[in-house]
């Protein structure tokens, strides 16, 4: 396949035949996933993201935005003025439908976005609302978030676009929640050349920062040339397996769609986390180029993972650059009348590899509360002139003082004079 150089690109540069806006999802990838881990309690721990479902959320939020907010979002995540951000956006919405084209038929990939409307807080400005609709196709809902059902709908969404590998992402609202916007990504496929069970066997497994002796299952694989592909970088190992059916004797010509990248540090005592830190997110790495990949044969073993983190990403994506979003001086007009603040970004993820292949979901979830709603008083025309209940309540605690059903409401009362 010939490389396509990008204007402005250095063709021995790595992903130099990358477009533009995918330097940018891999640049925030690596900025992303640096941002987490070093927030992390346990530098011991996983570190499982999804940047790319990350994105999508931030898109989406990034269009409600206006003023200072929206030069942020647009400087953040797209390095550009917020006079491209509407551009950039588009461009990043475009990618996914690209990314989903490219695999259909050949791993099971999906997105799915919506948000959910307080029907209490007045309803999503139509601008808004249409580019919801138009470039994330997403679902838009409107509820009484009164109603104690609207989370367990909220969840069986989440539920029915992970496959059922996320099942819960909300568990109650408030009154003052305006909304909750969320973006899910699912993804199913099988290995080009799946691991033989028979192989696998219990194997030691090294943790950082652990003495203890440990094993796990520990998938095996011979490998012929063309099978696999390699790149030893200065202070790495990488190995690239593949996803999707491998065809190019008989028509139509198919090739794997999707692919895992495997990366050792050279050094057996400097921990992957450690070595990831040391990444430059400005450029793209070799390690994500294809073409810095060799054809190679060999061995590769691989333990099963069977992973699931849940992320309060706003203290990862305050340490990249966002200091205006989640304040109180957020700027987020376009998406309803009144004042509201993105109060919560949470990400739930799971990531599991077999024999047959890998299976992962990660849905990205924010909540916007809001904070000096401005709706329009009711006009109301009661008039008490007929039975009633009334309650006199003290407004501190609650507590009910005096009720009662009033029909005879004083010893004044007296017939209608007659007309």
């Amino acid at each position: 396949m010939p490389k396509k150089q990008h204007q402005n690109q250095d063709p021995n540069e790595p992903g130099s035949h990358f477009a533009p806006e995918v330097r940018n999802v891999n640049r925030i990838t690596i900025a992303f996933a640096k941002a987490v881990a070093s927030k992390a309690e346990d530098v011991n721990d996983n570190v499982l993201v999804s940047p790319y479902n990350a994105m999508t959320f931030l898109a989406m939020a990034a269009t409600g935005a206006q003023g200072n907010t929206k030069k942020e979002y647009a400087k953040v995540l797209f390095g550009a003025p917020a006079t491209q951000l509407t551009a950039q956006v588009e461009k990043l919405a475009a990618l996914n439908a690209s990314v989903l084209k490219s695999n259909d038929g050949k791993v099971i990939l999906k997105t799915a976005n919506s948000m959910w409307v307080n029907s209490n807080h007045g309803k999503l400005k139509p601008g808004f609302e249409a580019d919801l609709k138009r470039v994330f196709g997403a679902e838009i809902n409107e509820r009484d978030f009164g109603d104690k059902g609207v989370p367990g709908e909220i969840n069986q969404w989440a539920d029915d676009n992970t496959n059922h590998l996320i099942k819960e992402i909300v568990k109650e609202l408030t009154p003052d929640d305006q909304s909750i916007l969320a973006s899910a990504l699912y993804y199913k496929g099988d290995w080009t050349l799946k691991f033989d069970r028979k192989l696998t066997k219990d194997k030691h497994f090294q943790v950082d920062g652990s003495t203890e002796d440990l094993v796990t299952p520990m998938m095996h694989q011979e490998f012929k040339e063309g099978d696999v592909t390699y790149q030893r970088g200065a202070d790495y190992e990488a190995v690239a397996l593949t996803y999707g059916k491998k065809n190019h004797d008989t028509a139509p010509y198919q090739s794997p769609s999707m692919r895992i990248v495997l990366v050792r540090p050279s050094d057996a005592s400097q921990s992957a986390r450690d070595w990831l830190m040391g990444q430059d997110e400005k450029s793209t790495p070799a390690w994500v180029d294809p073409y810095a990949f060799q054809s190679a044969l060999g061995t590769v073993e691989l333990p099963h993972m069977d992973m699931e983190q849940d992320h309060n990403l706003i203290p990862a994506l305050e340490s990249m650059g966002f200091k205006n979003a989640f304040s109180s001086a957020a700027n987020y007009g376009r998406i309803v009348d009144g004042d509201v603040k993105l109060t919560q970004v949470k990400q739930k993820i799971v990531f599991k590899t077999d024999e047959d292949g890998s299976e992962g979901a990660a849905i990205t979830h924010g909540r916007f509360m809001a904070t000096s709603v401005r709706m329009p008083p009711p006009r109301i025309n009661v008039a008490f002139d007929r039975s009633f209940v009334f309650a006199l309540q003290d407004i501190d605690s609650g507590a009910i003082l005096f009720t009662g059903v009033v029909n005879k409401p004083n010893n004044e009362m007296k017939p209608a004079p007659k007309p």
